[in-house]
């Protein structure tokens, strides 16, 4: 009885460990399954090996617990046709595990290990981190050129701001696309998307026109000047044109660059016309100075006295055009003419010597012409008139008569010795009666009063440019 009663209770304790064996693998199996469909849900990304072995395993694990929860059952209620059937499901779920692993295995060898994964990470990093210095280094010499660029741009814009250049560029239908520096009275928002003949005169646009073709057909640089009128001004350029290209070396178009050379070309026509004036003159003051010495030889004695008076005379004349060469041979003020011939006499200036006028320009003829009769009248005032004598005076007025048409000058002495009318014209009288006078297309009357020698010259309102 004992023998037996402890059989039984060898059994009972038996039973207990397989219960709780079963139980806990059951559990435990479970809870694997669990954990890896938790893993397989977190992860996301896998291929469809991956995914097909994990829920074989997952079926299978499955399985063996089920079949462990039968088998833990069977211990107190038999159930050997479930506990098989779950059995026999977890085999076939085993080998086809086992096959499907198997099959895969070539795939699941390429997959990385963690040693191979660590590296590539730390590749990946170094290549991440050699990204990211070379995006620095791009950066700061974008930065760099970006600052070359700005700068280069100001020293362009400040190097044609306030000059005569202006740059274009065209398409290849010759509409402006860019403009900077335009000529002066245009805007860009006039010019931008128009063509030659838009903003030029029509023949000076068919000129440009066809040189900027001929630069876009022939890759070959084109350069012309040019004269038009624009917006009511005489304009003269300069242009240089080349064809403007792209990556490629196609041609996109024209690129010009304008010249206003309009104020080089008036000084250049300023300059012929001062060239031609000189000449007309030069010649005038060789025919005067030849009919000097002609003259001066035919009414003097000696060698000494033709030396003294032709001298004297072309002192006079060379006073005159050191007048003329001051104000760039525009003219001569009358009032420093005068000052100049009696520039020995200075010291009367106010006493003994008086000058009257409003002050006038007189054009460069007249200043040659006036210039020599002043001095034969201040020779003659020297030798025979009231500068020969302390007490002498000499007056000098000049004023515009006959509703200022005409300027008139009075020479009045006075208080000189007694005037004896000459009994033949002398150089000096021939010299202002007829050659001034003529020259100056004027009238002039000389006088021989007893009190002092009086002479009017009358000189034409063509002969003044302006008032002082």
């Amino acid at each position: 009885m004992p023998t037996a009663q402890h059989s039984d209770l060898a059994s009972a304790g038996i039973i207990y460990i397989h219960a709780i064996s079963d139980g806990v693998i059951a559990f435990s199996l479970f809870l694997i399954a669990a954990a890896l469909i938790y893993l397989y849900r977190r992860r996301g990304e896998t291929n469809a090996g991956e995914s097909t072995l994990t829920t074989l395993f997952i079926l299978f694990i499955a399985a063996i617990g089920l079949a462990h929860l039968a088998s833990l059952a069977g211990l107190w209620t038999p159930s050997a046709g479930v506990e098989a059937v779950l059995k026999a499901l977890a085999a076939l779920l085993a080998l086809t595990t086992a096959i499907v692993m198997w099959k895969l295995a070539p795939e699941l060898l390429r997959l990385p290990s963690r040693d191979r994964l660590q590296a590539e990470v730390a590749a990946h990093l170094r290549t991440f981190e050699e990204l990211k210095a070379a995006r620095q280094q791009l950066e700061e010499r974008v930065e760099a050129r970006t600052k070359e660029l700005a700068e280069a741009k100001q020293r362009f814009e400040i190097a044609l701001r306030g000059s005569p250049i202006s740059v274009f560029t065209q398409d290849k239908e010759l509409r402006f696309t860019w403009v900077h520096n335009a000529p002066a009275g245009l805007v860009p928002e006039l010019i931008l998307g128009k063509t030659d003949e838009e903003v030029l005169p029509a023949e000076a646009a068919k000129t440009i026109a066809a040189a900027k073709r001929r630069a876009m057909g022939s890759g070959e640089p084109q350069q012309l000047e040019t004269n038009f009128t624009l917006l009511g001004r005489k304009r003269s350029f300069y242009l240089m044109i080349e064809a403007l290209r792209d990556e490629e070396g196609r041609v996109i178009g024209a690129t010009s660059v304008a010249v206003d050379i309009s104020e080089r070309k008036a000084n250049e026509d300023q300059l012929r016309l001062l060239l031609r004036e000189l000449t007309h003159r030069s010649k005038n003051l060789l025919a005067v100075i030849h009919a000097i010495a002609r003259q001066t030889a035919s009414r003097t004695r000696s060698v000494e006295d033709f030396v003294d008076r032709f001298s004297a005379r072309l002192c006079a004349i060379g006073c005159s055009h050191d007048l003329l060469v001051a104000d760039n041979w525009h003219g001569a003020s009358l009032r420093m003419l005068v000052e100049q011939q009696l520039f020995t006499y200075a010291q009367r200036f106010g006493e003994q010597i008086a000058i009257e006028g409003e002050d006038v320009i007189l054009k460069p003829e007249a200043v040659h012409n006036l210039g020599l009769a002043l001095h034969e009248l201040v020779t003659n005032a020297q030798k025979y008139g009231s500068l020969s004598q302390p007490e002498g005076q000499i007056r000098i007025q000049w004023n515009f008569c006959e509703e200022a048409s005409k300027l008139k000058l009075t020479w009045q002495e006075r208080g000189g010795p007694k005037v004896v009318p000459p009994e033949r014209s002398g150089f000096g009288r021939a010299m202002i009666e007829s050659v001034v006078g003529r020259a100056l297309d004027g009238d002039v009357k000389l006088s021989f009063p007893e009190k002092g020698v009086r002479c009017e010259i009358v000189i034409p309102a063509a002969q003044v440019t302006s008032r002082g």
